[in-house]
């Protein structure tokens, strides 16, 4: 993984590089970023959304839809204005809602466990910025169980995702067949629709 080197703490502000060849990063050119890598691991986004891009809300960070139209845009939680890293996670996490989205409010825990493996890999092995596991119960079991399916075999949601792009529609079967050593129990629970208030 290509490794990226922040030189400013302003998340929307950029400045020419020294060399004069480019720019500095921005939380636009680091999605494009985290978008290709994401791809490459876990597949191909769906092209039939457009994603518009970033903006800083008042609550938790998520992706909406405005205006019913297959628009997309990441919103990052009001730390994110301040904190270039902190926007930087809570992007990585975003990233990956962005490669099969719904128009609904309607992850599995499937999904947030690999949103959340994605938002810890890409701040230690891309930012070099490592940061602590997810605090909410609800993210840390999904993130539990899905990073050592996912450190064992990192393109194994990629193949998933060639049977069937939508993360919500995954059966447990095609779970169950990537993932042989799992439990019914553990399978039951990442096809289960998330639900962030859970403990």
């Amino acid at each position: 993984m290509q490794q990226i080197n922040i030189t400013h703490s302003d998340p929307l502000v950029t400045q020419p590089l020294s060399d004069g060849n480019g720019y500095t990063w921005t939380l636009a050119s680091l999605l494009g970023n985290m978008l290709h890598i994401a791809e490459e691991l876990f597949g191909q986004r769906d092209p039939s959304y457009t994603i518009l891009g970033i903006e800083i809300g008042s609550n938790i960070p998520h992706i909406w839809y405005p205006g019913d139209r297959k628009y997309i845009v990441i919103q990052l939680g009001p730390s994110a204005a301040t904190n270039m890293m902190e926007a930087c996670y809570q992007m990585a996490h975003e990233t990956v809602h962005l490669l099969a989205p719904t128009g609904r409010q309607n992850a599995n825990n499937f999904e947030e466990g690999v949103a959340c493996y994605f938002a810890d890999l890409y701040m230690r092995e891309a930012l070099r910025n490592p940061y602590p596991p997810p605090s909410l119960p609800s993210y840390r079991a999904a993130f539990e169980l899905v990073k050592p399916l996912l450190d064992t075999d990192r393109y194994s949601v990629r193949r998933l995702r060639d049977q069937n792009p939508s993360f919500s529609k995954i059966s447990g079967k095609q779970i169950n067949i990537a993932f042989p050593n799992l439990t019914s129990e553990n399978v039951n629970f990442l096809i289960s629709k998330f639900n962030r208030n859970s403990n």
